[in-house]
């Protein structure tokens, strides 16, 4: 006899595929650019992850939210419509910056094609769980879809967002949960050897110290000139699950030196996550090491539309942690980034994977030109989906993968920086809506007239800005997220211009 958590688990796993069969195509072609076709879009910014990543974010998952904001201003497209969910209400101010991106005439469009609403909820967990315990909130957003067809994007596909689409009977643009395991670490190097798009000397399915010693001992025999490796938990985000092994002062064959180095470097938490899987590999370095990215939507009908490159910025201790990008990716290898990408997509799709992916890699100069090495796939949106979102939409722009340059209609490219790291702790002080009046005033505001001047998004806590530019930036070197809801407390919000 099955266990009745089994049996929901099956039964919502039933209603899942029935409703991406039966809804899904016709949400997805009403959504297609310049199809004009009256729908909705509920942007979802709820993160499915392991409870160790809200854990390090904390209340830095509210802000991260609000990444996804500039969804609303797709309102500017004929037939659109956008429902825009969040854990708790956005700040006004946030709201003001996002619509005084658009033309003053499109402002009123935006706010009378977009609902803005929020649990109400700070606990640490996927925002979709707090949506399925608000039955009022669901109740709204069932009203303002009415008979329109409708279309969930979501940053990432777990259970909770499945259960949620169940409950709103709206199809997800994105991947099965059951097949989040397409993108663990171990499953990504195993993709891209099968594919033959080239990675570094690794092993896959590492579970404890003992395996990373071993594994460490053998790459490093192997190849005597490594410096080093790097230890990934196979289900993170953003880097925070990497530690790196560094092999100065150790002996060649030297494995108690390792197991020294891992006990030292690895703490406890790290040790219990690794054993749900984690990968070792070569640690890549060299002449102008870069770490560029490549994002891509996989269509319903199979087709790959490589979206973007970007050379990513990283940072932390070890400089593992995304930081900021450079879009597009450096010309010299963007555009193999671009073709690799479409590879992986191709494969992903055949295994029954849709929507938002993206891959990261490693570049370093090497005989005379650039050797990329794939690093891992996401499944999801990431950090690089925000700025590029928002350059898509105010611009109307596309990439064209391979001349590795962001063309609008006029023929003119556009090219930009993004952070998620600019910080000084005098701005903690300062509500979003003074440091947009501050970056105003000193000449960083965008000028819907010539689409190119620098655009601060959303400003939470003052550490995001992103800026269009003509001329392209350098390619990065070193080269994203409480209490419960008051009782009684209103989560629909008006979006309008807030008050100086």
């Amino acid at each position: 006899m099955q266990h009745p958590a089994s049996v929901r688990t099956q039964e919502r796993t039933r209603r899942f595929e029935r409703l991406q069969r039966e809804r899904l195509e016709r949400a997805w072609r009403a959504d297609l650019p310049g199809t004009h076709n009256p729908h909705v879009v509920v942007a979802l910014p709820s993160y499915s992850l392991d409870h160790t990543v809200y854990e390090h974010y904390g209340a830095r998952v509210g802000p991260l939210e609000n990444r996804y904001l500039y969804v609303i201003l797709r309102c500017q497209e004929p037939g659109t419509r956008v429902v825009y969910l969040s854990s708790m209400p956005v700040p006004a101010a946030v709201v003001d910056g996002y619509l005084g991106l658009a033309p003053a005439a499109a402002r009123r469009v935006i706010t009378e094609r977009s609902l803005l609403l929020s649990a109400d909820d700070s606990s640490r967990r996927p925002l979709a769980e707090k949506l399925l315990d608000d039955a009022e909130v669901l109740d709204t957003v069932r009203r303002f879809i009415g008979n329109d067809v409708a279309l969930i994007e979501g940053w990432n596909v777990g259970e909770a967002e499945r259960d949620l689409a169940i409950a709103l009977d709206v199809p997800i643009n994105g991947t099965d949960p059951r097949l989040r395991g397409l993108a663990t670490k171990s499953a990504g190097r195993r993709l891209f050897r099968d594919i033959g798009v080239p990675l570094p000397a690794g092993v896959e399915d590492i579970t404890s110290p003992a395996g990373v010693v071993a594994a460490a001992h053998d790459l490093r025999i192997t190849d005597p000139g490594l410096v080093g490796v790097v230890v990934k938990l196979d289900d993170s985000v953003a880097g925070d699950g990497n530690i790196v092994l560094r092999f100065d002062g150790l002996l060649r064959d030297d494995p108690a030196g390792l197991t020294d180095l891992v006990r030292q470097v690895m703490p406890r938490w790290y040790i219990e996550a690794l054993r749900q899987g984690g990968v070792v590999e070569a640690l890549v370095s060299g002449d102008g090491f870069c770490s560029p990215s490549g994002q891509a939507s996989i269509r319903l009908d199979g087709v790959i539309d490589v979206l973007s490159t970007h050379d990513q910025r990283l940072g932390g201790p070890q400089g593992q942690v995304y930081e900021g990008c450079s879009f597009p990716a450096a010309q010299a290898y963007a555009p193999d980034i671009g073709r690799y990408v479409a590879r992986v997509g191709e494969a992903l799709f055949a295994k029954g994977a849709l929507g938002r992916f993206a891959v990261d890699f490693a570049a370093v100069r090497r005989n005379g030109g650039w050797a990329l090495f794939a690093l891992e796939i996401n499944l999801r949106k990431g950090g690089t989906t925000h700025p590029y979102g928002v350059t898509r939409v105010l611009t109307g722009g596309r990439y064209d993968v391979e001349a590795a340059t962001f063309v609008l209609a006029d023929g003119t490219a556009r090219c930009y920086g993004a952070t998620d790291n600019l910080i000084d702790e005098k701005w903690l002080r300062l509500s979003p809506g003074q440091v947009r009046r501050r970056l105003a005033g000193a000449g960083f505001g965008f000028d819907v007239t010539n689409r190119g001047d620098p655009a601060p998004s959303g400003l939470p806590r003052g550490r995001r800005t992103h800026g269009l530019h003509r001329d392209r930036p350098e390619p990065g070197r070193g080269c994203e997220p409480g209490g419960r809801r008051r009782q009684g407390a209103s989560r629909r919000q008006t979006v309008g211009l807030a008050s100086p």
